[in-house]
């Protein structure tokens, strides 16, 4: 009997773990430094469910077994770090979502797992890198349109702190009737306002818009995630010009320049 009993519990076991689930990445940042946003795409472990969410900064992890996506384990050096997931977007089968590389990470190799309060994934290696890079991969419009929305799609960004500028817009419109000013003055106004705020940001990505003569740094609007990338919204200047002009973004990290990307050549309708 004992016997018996053995081999029912061996084949129980057995049989549990043929069937256990196994999350599948599909993509992830094969190298990325400590403290940038990656994007991650995985098998959606929940069909039933549809998430839709932007956000610039990561995500404060409080207690995974409640959260209502999955989060990531990140192993190094004997070491565990549990992270959440940021902007997220779940797309059928699959989900696609940003993630910050914990900053206690060390240059070289770890490896990542995704795991939910009931799956967990296959292990996958990657590579922390010694040193911040990033790069502007294109932007989704045709052109940037002056006064006008756009989005840019990069590697290697920061999480970035959205300005509120509704303290800001009331200061100027007492003081300088901000209210009643074109469209292209208040947006001259408020850059100059804001830039004494940009200033006193320890961490974030600042995009510089160049054309001729005509310089403009101009902050974040919202964020989001792509495919190919995570995706920054930006006002396009007011006085540009049809023809080029190129967009070249920087990552400030503890008070200091981190990166720098390559220019960017862009069309102005």
């Amino acid at each position: 009997m004992r016997t018996i009993l053995y081999s029912l519990v061996c084949i129980v076991m057995v049989v549990t773990a043929s069937e256990a689930k196994r999350l599948k990445a599909y993509s992830f940042p094969k190298e990325i430094a400590a403290g940038q946003l990656g994007v991650i795409i995985f098998e959606n472990p929940n069909f039933d469910q549809v998430i839709a969410r932007t956000k610039c900064d990561a995500e404060k992890l409080n207690s995974w077994v409640k959260q209502d996506v999955p989060i990531l384990r990140i192993e190094q050096k004997g070491k565990q770090i549990y992270t959440s997931l940021g902007s997220y977007q779940s797309m059928g089968d699959s989900c696609i979502a940003t993630f910050m590389a914990p900053v206690a990470l060390e240059a070289g190799d770890a490896t990542l797992y995704i795991l939910n309060d009931h799956d967990v994934s296959i292990p996958y290696k990657f590579t922390i890198a010694p040193k911040m890079t990033c790069k502007l991969s294109r932007i989704t419009d045709a052109a940037l349109k002056p006064l006008q929305k756009f989005t840019v799609v990069g590697e290697g960004i920061l999480p970035s702190q959205q300005l509120d500028t509704k303290v800001p817009i009331k200061a100027l419109d007492m003081n300088i009737g901000y209210s009643k000013l074109a469209p292209a003055d208040q947006y001259k106004e408020l850059n100059k306002r804001m830039a004494i705020d940009w200033a006193q940001i320890p961490t974030g990505d600042f995009l510089a818009v160049d054309q001729g003569d005509k310089h403009w740094d101009i902050f974040v609007e919202s964020c989001g995630i792509a495919k190919d990338g995570v995706t920054l919204d930006f006002i396009c200047p007011p006085d540009l010009t049809t023809g080029e002009a190129t967009l070249t973004l920087t990552t400030r990290y503890n008070n200091a320049e981190a990166a720098k990307s390559a220019p960017l050549k862009v069309n102005v309708q």
